[in-house]
């Protein structure tokens, strides 16, 4: 079998969509001749926990967590919130009138490029080395968000000499995370610079649709190295379903999150003919 090593920050018991496609890569990549091993975080600030999906960790996976830097303590003791309360995605998309919590959305904002993760970058990278030493993978891979962990895969592979396939599962300088936010313009220019040189250095790149492609390809530049590879379902969950409706009420489920850029414009033109 080949031997791929996993670069995630989303791993069980971290609950959430992102968690879901790597640790579907996990569970399916040893059918398809492949052999995983994860390298990860030993605690992560994670927006919701899902103990359950601990349980569905393949046997055969090897997982190697690392020690980090997290500023969120910090940030958390600044601003007066709970330090048990996990933070939400894009926090810092969210608007306050606290001068604390501006002051702090500031900083990390123009402080911790690309991602308040950044601190886990040399911790990763050290135990990567001893990882790639032992398990002798034939293929480095790595899914964000957050983007630290691609500049993580850049520096080991450019170490190891080893392909490396990067995953998107969102954009990266265009998220809307970014949106009325107050950047500083040269901090702007050096992450676009680092998205830049990930897209150029890795051996390929995939994403979860045609949209987020679009919008990292840097005018056409890494179009060809893209392949779209869409969330989908786990066929076994799917089948324990209850089929037999509960209502005589047609309900449509959107399991995800929903913002401007997510807006289903067409759904709803759709609702409102019906």
């Amino acid at each position: 079998m080949k031997k791929v090593l996993i670069i995630t920050y989303y791993w069980p018991p971290s609950g959430g969509p992102g968690v879901q496609r790597i640790l579907n890569f996990v569970k399916h990549l040893p059918a398809h001749g492949w052999e995983t091993a994860v390298l990860t975080i030993k605690s992560g600030e994670y927006p919701a926990i899902d103990r359950s999906l601990l349980a569905e960790i393949p046997n055969g996976c090897k997982v190697f967590k690392t020690n980090a830097f997290e500023p969120n303590n910090l940030y958390k003791k600044f601003t007066g919130k709970p330090l048990d309360q996990p933070l939400p995605v894009a926090a810092v998309s969210k608007q306050s009138k606290s001068w604390k919590e501006k002051l702090s959305r500031w900083i990390r904002l123009n402080t911790f490029v690309p991602d308040a993760k950044i601190g886990w970058k040399p911790f990763a990278v050290k135990t990567g080395k001893k990882v790639i030493r032992e398990f002798k993978p034939d293929v480095i891979l790595s899914s964000s968000p957050p983007p630290t962990v691609h500049l993580i895969a850049q520096k080991l592979a450019v170490w190891s000499g080893l392909p490396w396939l990067a995953d998107f599962r969102d954009p990266w300088t265009k998220i809307y995370h970014y949106d009325n936010t107050s950047r500083l313009e040269l901090v702007q220019k050096y992450e676009i610079k680092l998205e830049y040189n990930v897209l150029k250095t890795a051996t390929h790149l995939t994403t979860v649709s045609q949209k987020v492609k679009s919008v990292l390809d840097h005018n056409g530049d890494f179009l060809s190295k893209f392949s779209i590879i869409s969330n989908g379902f786990d066929d076994e969950k799917a089948n324990l379903i209850e089929t037999e409706p509960k209502s005589s009420k047609f309900v449509i489920i959107y399991a995800g999150k929903m913002n401007h850029q997510q807006n289903a414009i067409n759904f709803w033109k759709a609702i409102d003919q019906l």
